[in-house]
Parts: C-alpha cells; sequence; structure tokens
C-alpha cells in the first residue's frame, strides 16, 4: 500500500481532501497533511511518501520551492498541484519541475479523485517494473545469486538474524509476513544412470539452473545450496491451499524429464518470515532423518492439518456418498453443489477443481457401467476435453451436466427393467427366486438391481417377491382345501414354517386362521 501527503496551509482545506477522498479504495493505506513546506519536508524525511497534492501560495516556503527541495531528497515522487491562481508563469515552473498534474482552485472532486488513481496507477506500474528488474538480475547475475544465496545459508543457521531478513524483504520486495518453508531436495534415483562422461555435480548444478529458472523467475521461491551442497528451496505459500503442492509437482517432474533424475522433496513446517527460516529448515532436517530410508517422493512437515488436508477428507466423503446415492438423482445433484461450495471456502485452485470433476464423474461413470452391464462409451473422453477447455465455473456445469445425463438413462432404464423385472418374478414366482438370481438373470449387480427396483416400486424385490407370494397363497387358501405344505410348495416356499411365519407378518394370521376366517365370513353370507 502506498502513501500520501497532503500540503496546505489552509486547514479547512487540506482536511478536507483527506475526508473527501477514498484513499483506500484508491490504494493508499496512510495519508499525511502538512500545514506548511518546513513541515512537509519532516514528514517527507520520516516517510516514503509515494503522491504529495500541495498548494502552491503558502507561508514560510511557497509550494514551487517546496517541490525543488523535495526533488533533491526523493526523485520519484509523483506530484499534484493545486492553486487558486490561474497564472501561466506557475504552470511553466511547475511543468519544468516535472510536476505531474496542475489544477486549479476551487478542485472538482471527481476530478482530483481521477488524478491521484491515475498517479497510483503510475507508481504501481513503476513498482512491478522495479521488481521485475530486481528478479531479473539476480537470476542473471551470478554476484546478486551468490549475495542471495549467503543470505538464505546464514538466516537457516543462525536463527531470528532479523537484519538479514529485513534486508532481503526491502532488496527484493518481499512482505516482512511473507509465509514460506524450507524445502531440502533429495536426488534419489537417476533413472537411466548418470549418462557417460557426466558427473553427479553437474547434474546437480543443471537441476539448480532449472529451478531457477522456473521457481525463482516466476516469483515461487527461492533456490539456493545449503553449506553441506545439498539445493534447498524457500517455497512462499500462494494464495490457494493447493498451489504449492502444484509447484512441486511440476517441478518434480520437470527434473525428471530434463535431467532423467527423480528427486525426494522434504518440506518443513510453514513459517511466517524469512527470519524465522531457520525453524522451518530445522524442521525439515528432523524429517529426512526419519523417513530417509522411506519410500515417500513427498516428505512434509504436519503440524495441524491445512486446508488442503481438510478438503481431501471432505472430498473423499462427498465422493463416496455419491457413488451410494447414484439412485436418487436429487440427491446427487445436492452432493455435487456441495462439492462446489467446499472447493470455494477451502480455497481450491482451479487446476485442482478441474481434476476433482473428472475424477467425480469418472468415478459415477465407472460404478454405472458395471452395476447396469452397459458398454462404456466414448463419454468421458468428451468430459475430459470440455473440462480442459472450460473455466472454473464451466467445469462445475459441464460435470452436474454429465451426472445428469448417466442419472437421466438409468432413470429411463430402470422402469424398462422394472417392468422386465416384475413380469420375470410372475412368471416364476412357484420357483426358487432371489434378487441376486434376478439380477444375475439381466446381468446386473445385485446391489445395482436392487437399488434401481426399489427407487421404481418404493419397496425391495425381496418384498414384492414375498407380497406376490402371499397374495397368490391367499387365493388358493380360500378357493381350495390344498394342505397348508402343498400350498407353500406352490408359491414358492420349501419350508413351511417358514411360509407360516411369512403369512402371518403379511396378514397378522396364520394360513389355518386365514382359511377359517374367509369360510366363516362365506357363510355367513
Amino acid at each position: 500500500m502506498m502513501k500520501a501527503l497532503i500540503v496546505d496551509d489552509e486547514k479547512m482545506i487540506r482536511m478536507g481532501i483527506r475526508s473527501a477522498i477514498p484513499w483506500n479504495v484508491l490504494g493508499i493505506q496512510d495519508v499525511f497533511t502538512a500545514a506548511s513546506g518546513r513541515e512537509a519536508l519532516e514528514v517527507l524525511g520520516q516517510e516514503s511518501i509515494d503522491i504529495m497534492v500541495t498548494d502552491i501560495r503558502m507561508t514560510e516556503m511557497t509550494g514551487i520551492e517546496l517541490i525543488s527541495e523535495v526533488r533533491k531528497v526523493k526523485e520519484d515522487i509523483r506530484i499534484i498541484v493545486l492553486t487558486g491562481y490561474d497564472d501561466f508563469d506557475y504552470a511553466r515552473e511547475c511543468l519544468r519541475m516535472r510536476v505531474q498534474d496542475f489544477l486549479l482552485k476551487p478542485v472538482d472532486e471527481d476530478v482530483l479523485i481521477d488524478s491521484i488513481k491515475k498517479q497510483v496507477q503510475t507508481v504501481k506500474s513503476r513498482i512491478k517494473l522495479e521488481e521485475e528488474q530486481v528478479h531479473i538480475n539476480r537470476i542473471s547475475g551470478t554476484s546478486e545469486q551468490m549475495c542471495l544465496e549467503s543470505w538464505m545459508r546464514d538466516l537457516i543457521v543462525n536463527k531470528g538474524t532479523k537484519e538479514i531478513a529485513d534486508e532481503i524483504c526491502k532488496k527484493y520486495h518481499y512482505a516482512k509476513d511473507t509465509k514460506l518453508r524450507i524445502a531440502i531436495l533429495i536426488p534419489s534415483v537417476y533413472a537411466g544412470g548418470i549418462r557417460e562422461g557426466e558427473s553427479e555435480s553437474l547434474s546437480l548444478l543443471t537441476i539448480k539452473n532449472l529451478l531457477i529458472g522456473y521457481l525463482d523467475a516466476g516469483k515461487q521461491g527461492i533456490t539456493f545450496e545449503d553449506n553441506n551442497g545439498r539445493i534447498l528451496l524457500v517455497l512462499f505459500e500462494g494464495e490457494k491451499s493447493d498451489e504449492l503442492e502444484n509447484c512441486v509437482d511440476n517441478f518434480t517432474k520437470l527434473i525428471h524429464e530434463e535431467v532423467n533424475v527423480r528427486i525426494r522433496v522434504v518440506m518443513g513446517s510453514v513459517v511466517e518470515g524469512f527470519e524465522n527460516a531457520a525453524i522451518s529448515y530445522n524442521d525439515a532436517l528432523y524429517l529426512w532423518n526419519q523417513e530417509k530410508d522411506g519410500y515417500k517422493t513427498l516428505i512434509e512437515y504436519k503440524g495441524k492439518k491445512g486446508q488442503l488436508d481438510m478438503f481431501r477428507e471432505v472430498y473423499a466423503e462427498l465422493k463416496n456418498n455419491l457413488n451410494e446415492n447414484m439412485g436418487n438423482a436429487e440427491k446427487v445433484v445436492r452432493i455435487f453443489d456441495s462439492f462446489c461450495a467446499a472447493t470455494n471456502s477451502y480455497n481450491i485452485t482451479d487446476q485442482y477443481v478441474r481434476r476433482c470433476c473428472f475424477e467425480i464423474a469418472s468415478s459415477v461413470y465407472f460404478n454405472y457401467v458395471v452395476e447396469s452391464g452397459e458398454n462404456a462409451d466414448s463419454k468421458l473422453n468428451a468430459l475430459l476435453g470440455a473440462l480442459l477447455s472450460a473455466n472454473r465455473n464451466e467445469n462445475y456445469e459441464i460435470t452436474k451436466a454429465f451426472l445428469e445425463n448417466i442419472l437421466k438413462i438409468e432413470e429411463h432404464d430402470a422402469h424398462e427393467l422394472v417392468v422386465s423385472a416384475k413380469r420375470y418374478i410372475n412368471e416364476h414366482l412357484t420357483e426358487d427366486i432371489s434378487v441376486a438370481g434376478i439380477s444375475e438373470y439381466f446381468y446386473l449387480s445385485p446391489n445395482y438391481f436392487s437399488r434401481l427396483f426399489k427407487r421404481v416400486c418404493n419397496e425391495g424385490c425381496n418384498e414384492y417377491i414375498v407380497r406376490k407370494r402371499i397374495e397368490r397363497a391367499k387365493y388358493i387358501l380360500a378357493a381350495t382345501n390344498i394342505k397348508i405344505g402343498k400350498i407353500a410348495q406352490d408359491v414358492g416356499y420349501r419350508d413351511t414354517n417358514y411360509f407360516s411365519l411369512a403369512f402371518k407378518k403379511q396378514t397378522g394370521m396364520s394360513p389355518l386362521q386365514y382359511r377359517e376366517s374367509i369360510r366363516k365370513v362365506d357363510s355367513n353370507l
């Protein structure tokens, strides 16, 4: 954020400007005022002022004299002159002293805001160019890189060296409260062996240069060596919770492709400010000593759960719920909406959102194909192409449409399937039929068939079979004198006791009681 100074010997004017302008909106954090040129110079001696708004006619020191003195101590300050004197000489003198704007009193508030806005944009552009030039000079200049590496080695060896930390922030335009992690790179496997004529030190130097070109040039981190010749990284925490993980994944792949070397990355804890870099470094060293005999590529310090860890737990649960509720289109859509909200709440990157969307769609489609017995087609290829060329919100919409389409197909198939299943049940009611047997007949998994049947009929398939058997048994009991055991067999029960229990559960009476109650009613008619 920038700083501004208002200079005018009339209190009402300088306070009026201070209160009337939306400084924070314009990007200016601190606004100072001065009643005279001398007072203004005192403020400039203590604060780094980016923009100065000053009157011309003032006691003790004129605005022209003030500007002349200011230019001696701060060459790049942006100056806006306000004056009630429509005098060409003043304007000409202001132009000679490189004043950025010259406004006549009484100045229109919108005009002044517009002028300040222009100065802010100019300052921002200049700062950006300076930062870029500093980075270009560092990554292309050996002496600059050696200086920074020396500072970083001092920081990780001498915990809390605030002077060095402040110097790094000042020179390379890093915020003092920058959140960072120290990572140690361990080349673990030379995938194809070291090429003939190439030393291990050359490979390490190549890796280091690749990282400088990727991390340092992209302002994602700082590459340096410790006193033991190991490659260390300062990795900056990104705005998105999975940004750092993506960065590590990208540069490890880059190194493998370019140098044919697989590396292990040992990451220390997240700390705030360069002066705490030693804490993160020591955590990484401790982790490496604990895990060096393991197999992990990424060895990461785990303190309290971060946003990404919490999102992964939520995501896993949401994905399971989606697959468990495939038979309920409305619920699936609600669960997917919860996933979309979670990606925003946990600050997930667009790239990770895209990957999760494809994983969700693939998982649901896989279960649909396996359970339904349908042939797989090119739906997933088409989906992937659409997701790769879409933005975040479009990925949400595309994936939801894909899920709804699968569920719509399933809904149509379910009704046709249930009609066929009911016909099969009624034709084979006297046989030893079961849910598993029926689903196998229709080339479906039992769970999938059972779910579809219940969704369409509001009762389970087994309940339907029992109900139909009892209905047929009731008819036979009422119309004939056939023995209970024979009726049980005729309606598909091999165990008479089991038949009697099932019948009583459905009707509240035993088969014999039911027959007697029906006969009694008939005799009374």
